[in-house]
């Protein structure tokens, strides 16, 4: 019985992320996620307490950011391993998810009531990223006018540093694979902040596994 409660709010996740993705929280009703996930209407209220609270549900099981903080922490990176890895997994999650990648653009460029909720969970990645560039500097590692000039430009090449359809008039040959966007971002990044050497990354995946169960 547990068992098949699980599968059935994993359904409703999946159903709300790819809903929303496509025409945005507001215009996405309870019914139509209830349709798409071959859930009983009632089953929304009984195990969310409504759309707003299958949204927050939504963030947590797919973009868990305190176990992303505490697993980073717990590998006491040196400043250049931190930076390259946390830019490996953005870079690598944004590929993998483009659903919750569409959800977290809409959600702040709109400045809807549960933009909130995203910037505290963004905000937990940028601290950690502002603070391996700042003990980088400290070892002289990395040179840059500005640190906060700096995390705006290296937020900014991991966020909006993919192949978009608005960007396909100015394009000439296809997007290249995840890796090799990882490899493009952190040589613009290293670039940008002075260092001349190779880039480092801990040996281990950072980000978890971002599916909340499996698909039923």
């Amino acid at each position: 019985m547990v068992r098949e409660e699980e599968h059935v709010k994993t359904r409703i996740l999946y159903a709300a992320k790819k809903l929303i993705a496509q025409k945005g929280f507001e215009a996405t009703t309870v019914r139509e996620i209830c349709r798409e996930a071959d859930a009983n209407l009632s089953l929304v209220s009984y195990y969310y307490g409504g759309k707003e609270h299958v949204f927050e549900a939504l963030l947590d099981a797919f973009i868990p950011m305190g176990e992303i903080i505490d697993r980073l922490r717990a590998l006491k990176l040196e400043p250049v391993a931190g930076v390259c890895s946390l830019t490996r997994e953005i870079v690598r999650f944004r590929a993998a998810d483009p659903e919750i990648s569409q959800i977290i653009h809409q959600e702040m460029t709109r400045r809807t009531p549960r933009t909130g909720m995203m910037q505290q969970r963004k905000l937990l990645i940028w601290r950690l990223m502002r603070e391996y560039m700042e003990e980088g500097g400290r070892q002289n590692l990395f040179r840059f006018r500005s640190l906060d000039a700096v995390c705006v430009y290296v937020a900014g090449s991991i966020l909006f540093g993919g192949f978009g359809t608005s960007f396909e008039p100015v394009l000439e040959s296809e997007p290249p694979d995840v890796e090799t966007q990882v490899s493009d971002v952190l040589c613009y990044i290293l670039g940008g902040l002075g260092y001349g050497g190779e880039p480092e990354f801990t040996p281990e995946r950072i980000w978890p596994a971002h599916e909340p169960g499996a698909r039923s």
